[in-house]
């Protein structure tokens, strides 16, 4: 007679793959479309190590500033082709939500990225744009949300004295794909 077949570890199995598939599924998408923030596995690791940017700090003490990563969320305003094919965009700083706004609390595809309507401090950025990001509908420019990574320049804009950061990473939402607090339930 042939021993029984041990449920035990046939059900542990069927676990481990159950849930590897839905580990695999439950990843942040490129826009975010979750109840909270969901960093990309490479916007985590761009962002290791920086400091949020406190532009008023940096500006009152440039030399302490100069040699950190930096990271913070802005609202582009003006976008202008720089050397070597990047983009020079200036914007407003925002502070993003902890909890994104969503359409719909039973539904996470109508959560979108949130940010705080009061901007914050002008800001200029020196990004290489991504092919994607170049042209058409969701291309970067004026009302894009960025999620900025990157090391303050030395010297400040000529034309209006604000810092310009040198991204090395920025995640981008086009308008529409992201909300300003209170335009969605929370």
């Amino acid at each position: 007679m042939l021993p029984r077949p041990r449920p035990i570890p046939m059900i542990r199995s069927a676990c481990c793959v159950a849930a590897l598939l839905v580990a695999g599924c439950g990843g942040p998408n490129r826009w975010g479309y979750a109840r909270s923030y969901a960093p990309t596995p490479t916007e985590k690791g761009a962002e290791d190590g920086a400091k949020p940017l406190d532009a008023a700090m940096a500006e009152l003490k440039p030399e302490e500033w100069r040699t950190k990563k930096v990271h913070f969320f802005m609202i582009v305003d003006e976008r202008k082709d720089a050397a070597g094919g990047a983009a020079y965009l200036t914007g407003k700083m925002h502070v993003r939500n902890e909890v994104n706004g969503c359409g719909n609390k039973h539904d996470e595809d109508t959560c979108r990225v949130t940010v705080k309507p009061g901007a914050g401090a002008v800001v200029h950025v020196q990004a290489a744009i991504a092919p994607e990001d170049r042209e058409g509908e969701l291309r970067i420019g004026k009302g894009s949300l960025l999620h900025v990574v990157g090391v303050l320049r030395e010297k400040v804009d000529e034309g209006d004295g604000k810092l310009v950061v040198d991204a090395s990473f920025y995640r981008q939402w086009p308008i529409g794909y992201f909300a300003f607090e209170g335009d969605l339930l929370q």
